[in-house]
């Protein structure tokens, strides 16, 4: 019924340790400020000598996050490269593998830094008056990101004493067009555009500059634009449309020789992510083909660059692409796709004939790179109790071998949680349940395995609402969090998660708290049957979509719950599409604007059903929350306070639809304990 996908972590270390607790240390239960401090890899690069580079976050100060780089020598020797913590943006190779360049800060100099990789200080090729991202270095040049007013282009100074000058003449913002918060800010008047820097002329160029953003906003990254093998072709995503709070069309657009064309312009929904073939010959990227819908299944397509033909080789998966590579002989492609909270890898042929086959077991594959002789995949994998390791694949036999242990001492004093995936009846269609699935994190004793006791349990929905848990570890929302204390985490995948099959996630647009709630509450149901789960002590909360689902619940589920936590939860989603920066999102989930649908905005904001609403919540914001503005969890709290049902508003001022601080990270985690506690622990 149940499988134990994670319970302990090896500790056999492959390289040296970069210790995180002391060897003494007693087992103690996990907290949020364990997780926080762990060291976490998120980019990796092989160099041609056959070592690694690493981007690795650690916990700096309380305020913030601290970002450096490793070499990971193919003996296993870890050494650390940048010590200041303040790398900003992503850092590239020199195509000899001798040096790399980054974005960074030296002694109150801000720029582009060469740092030799056999030692020696970095030194500022570039310094910049203005930020700087998404690097790449492609022969004797180094492409990279800058917000720039058009009009100013490569006088970077320029862009900056505008600001500057903008800000001494009034602290007004003037619009004439929507898409002025993209996310968590306002929009000053620049856009991302993309140059180059030669180091031989110590010219830049501009490659790509107008009124677009390369990489997009506010998710896109280096992944956004690729360089030819030869050099003499770039080809990036943007978004053209002048109408960018409607579009999801983002294309890809290809520049040769100073001129550029538009290598998707038929399909009018989403293409991003270009990577050339080795040979050239050939652009795979990441697509999606229904107009406006952002959660459309994510398909593989390769334009032969001569003939300009587009083919699509996954038509026949059902499941979103997530990441590839390309294989060195360019004939074919290593994909990752999402399956039941796991990514499976795919080998992909170009040959339509020849199809995809899966790759061995499922796990939680990122950061692909493949060997040049093509027998090994170099690759990350982490679950929901371990930080992401470097791993080297045999792809003739599956057998991986880990090369990186950064965080075993920590985690070998921790008393981590056992790990289940769940499956259970949902909601009825056709007049028969559904099979969902999740994950269950049972919390443990000081023996290290499961609590032989009834515990309380507290549900955490995941955003989207197509969004899903997987066994990865993520960096905010976490069960590890909360199992310390006593709580069984239950995690469900209701209708609209992603890794199901397409027409499970598009069943939950248009029924917002249909499917998805019947989901859920049959996993309380079911749960609640357990001989280790109190079903009679039970909570739940989620953030975004998750916070919206709390919200409902306190409309729908009676006194199901002993208590509910909204985090950034749409409560009036009338008011909600007036004051959101992507007008696409609800107009597609709704059928349309409010006005055209007031029916369908009503009937799913659980603030129309204020009257029903018994259940303390605890509801909590960010002030910099665009997507989901702060005026959601104000009117909740209202409606709440005014029903003079027990309730608590949280705002952090300086957080927006995530909270990224680690102070606020940890005073989240504590808060959310205190209220479980309250009303769980009686």
């Amino acid at each position: 019924m149940k499988v134990i996908v994670n319970a302990v972590v090896a500790l056999a270390a492959l390289v040296v340790m970069i210790s995180g607790a002391n060897a003494g240390e007693q087992m103690h239960q996990v907290t949020i400020d364990d997780v926080m401090k762990f060291r976490v890899i998120n980019n990796v690069s092989l160099l041609p000598s056959g070592d690694f580079i690493l981007r690795v976050q650690d916990w700096g100060t309380d305020r913030s996050f601290a970002k450096d780089l490793y070499l990971l020598g193919a003996d296993g020797r870890l050494r650390q490269l940048t010590f200041s913590g303040k790398l900003k943006g992503d850092f590239a190779v020199s195509p000899d593998g001798k040096s790399i360049v980054f974005a960074g800060e030296r002694d109150g100099k801000a720029g582009l830094y060469v740092l030799p990789l056999d030692g020696g200080e970095s030194r500022l090729v570039l310094g910049m008056p203005i930020g700087v991202s998404s690097l790449r270095w492609a022969g004797n040049k180094v492409y990279f990101s800058a917000a720039v007013f058009p009009d100013c282009g490569i006088d970077f100074e320029c862009t900056r004493k505008r600001l500057e000058q903008k800000k001494d003449v009034t602290s007004a913002m003037v619009y004439d067009d929507l898409y002025v918060r993209p996310w968590s800010s306002w929009w000053d008047g620049t856009r991302n555009n993309l140059f180059a820097f030669d180091f031989a002329t110590g010219v830049v160029d501009p490659v790509a500059s107008g009124d677009f953003d390369v990489p997009t906003v506010p998710w896109g990254g280096v992944e956004d634009y690729d360089i030819s093998p030869d050099g003499k072709s770039v080809c990036y995503t943007a978004k053209k449309d002048p109408k960018k709070y409607l579009s999801t069309n983002d294309d890809l657009f290809e520049v040769t020789g100073g001129k550029e064309k538009n290598l998707t312009a038929k399909n009018l929904a989403s293409d991003r992510a270009p990577r050339y073939s080795p040979d050239g010959k050939f652009i795979a990227f990441l697509s999606q083909e229904k107009p406006g819908y952002e959660s459309d299944r994510i398909l593989l397509k390769v334009i032969d660059r001569k003939r300009g033909e587009v083919v699509s080789l996954t038509d026949a998966l059902d499941n979103w692409v997530m990441d590839f590579v390309w294989a060195a002989d360019s004939q074919s492609l290593i994909a990752t796709v999402a399956r039941e909270g796991h990514r499976v890898l795919y080998r992909v042929s170009l040959n339509k004939r020849t199809g995809f086959t899966p790759m061995f077991d499922s796990g939680m594959y990122r950061n692909l790179i493949l060997s040049a002789d093509g027998k090994t995949l170099f690759h990350t994998r982490e679950t929901i109790t371990t930080p992401p390791e470097v791993y080297a694949m045999d792809l003739a036999t599956g057998a991986a071998r880990q090369l990186t242990n950064l965080n075993g001492e920590a985690l070998k004093n921790l008393l981590l949680p056992e790990i289940e995936q769940i499956r259970w009846d949902g909601a009825k269609v056709d007049g028969v349940p559904q099979r969902a699935h999740g994950f269950l994190a049972r919390p443990v004793g000081a023996d290290g395995k499961a609590l032989k006791k009834k515990v309380p349990l507290v549900v955490m929905v995941h955003g989207g609402p197509q969004g899903a848990w997987e066994n990865s570890m993520h960096p905010r929302w976490t069960p590890l969090g909360l199992t310390g204390n006593g709580y069984a985490v239950a995690m469900p995948n209701p209708t609209g998660s992603f890794g199901y099959k397409q027409d499970f996630v598009n069943k939950v647009s248009t029924d917002w708290g249909g499917r998805a709630y019947e989901d859920i509450m049959g996993m309380v149901d079911y749960l609640s049957k357990d001989s280790l789960i109190d079903g009679s002590s039970v909570a739940a909360m989620g953030g975004s979509y998750g916070g919206y689902m709390a919200n409902w619940m306190e409309a729908k589920a009676g006194t199901r719950f002993k208590c509910l936590i909204s985090h950034a939860g749409p409560a009036d989603l009338e008011i909600m599409y007036g004051t959101t920066d992507e007008l696409w999102f609800p107009e597609y989930e709704f059928r349309g604007p409010p006005w055209a649908e007031p029916e369908e905005y009503r009937k799913w904001s659980p603030l129309s059903y204020v009257m029903d609403f018994k259940t303390p919540m605890l509801v909590m914001h960010g002030a910099n929350d665009f997507r989901v503005p702060l005026e959601q969890a104000l009117a909740m709290f209202t409606a709440l306070k005014r029903r003079n049902i027990d309730s608590r508003l949280v705002v952090f001022p300086d957080e927006d639809h995530f909270v990224n601080t680690p102070k606020n990270r940890r005073f989240w985690y504590r808060t959310v304990n205190e209220w479980l506690d309250k009303y769980l622990k009686k």
